[in-house]
């Protein structure tokens, strides 16, 4: 209809007309690209905020995690430290008492790094969209150096082997059913830190087969130099987070109920 006018304007040299009618085309062409350019920020920063989003909702699991990490370790070694001290002799304990502390010395924490957002922003190119620069920079930190590669701990486990090789079958489903963290623990809550190991225990029925654990345990030549070496490297491992705990605690708010 334009072209139309536009044609019928020429011939009757009715320049004025022709020089709007061409106005109006390049405006509706400029108006259509800015509005396109528009759509594409707007979708952009949208994608940017859902990104932003689920990247801090990754590295709250992973502040978890990590929170999880140092106080989980903690205990491990004190429990550690308590076993050796009533294995050589400074720390009178009941034979439950040394078979638990044994048992939890050989406890790991073990949950997979949540990487899923990070690892797509990477692979699509559009880690440049998180527009905080202080949370996209500790991401990368943190993912790219990956604090499990920096764990000190004996990858083959030469302890916690030791001590199932001593181990009757049911005294060892008791304890893991009775002693260890909680199966239902949920990756978030920080509640259950705290007291993650450490907590009141019972094994009933099993007087027989914590007695002679506890025998084992005390005649065991092998088993008092890797639970030193236990005890000391699940130490580093929970000193070792602080510099991740401080890292979150530069880029996400303080966690509700723990202040």
């Amino acid at each position: 209809m334009i072209l139309s006018r536009i044609i019928h304007h020429l011939k009757t040299q009715n320049w004025t007309a022709v020089g709007l009618e061409f106005l109006i085309v390049i405006l509706g062409v400029v108006i259509g690209f800015q509005v396109t350019e528009w759509n594409t920020q707007r979708q952009a920063l949208a994608r940017a905020e859902l990104l932003t989003t689920r990247l801090i909702a990754d590295l709250r699991d992973e502040q978890w995690r990590v929170e999880g990490n140092a106080i989980y370790y903690g205990q491990v070694s004190d429990n550690a430290q308590r076993a050796i001290d009533a294995l050589e002799g400074r720390r009178p304990v009941d034979d439950e008492t040394l078979v638990i502390e044994a048992f939890r010395a050989t406890q790991i924490f073990s949950f997979p790094v949540i990487r899923t957002t990070y690892e797509e922003l990477v692979a699509t190119g559009t880690i440049n969209l998180i527009a905080d620069q202080a949370l996209m920079t500790a991401a990368v930190e943190y993912y790219e150096t990956g604090p499990e590669n920096l764990s000190l701990q004996d990858r083959e486990r030469a302890y916690r082997r030791a001590f199932a090789r001593l181990a009757d079958r049911a005294l060892y489903d008791a304890l893991a059913e009775n002693c260890a963290e909680p199966r239902t623990l949920g990756i978030g809550d920080f509640t259950v830190l705290p007291e993650i190991l450490d907590f009141p225990c019972d094994i009933e029925g099993q007087d027989e087969a914590i007695a002679a654990m506890a025998a084992r345990l005390r005649n065991s030549d092998a088993l008092l130099p890797l639970l030193r070496q236990r005890a000391i490297e699940t130490s580093i491992e929970s000193a070792s987070q602080i510099y991740w705990q401080n890292l979150f605690a530069e880029i996400l708010p303080p966690v509700e109920g723990t202040q």
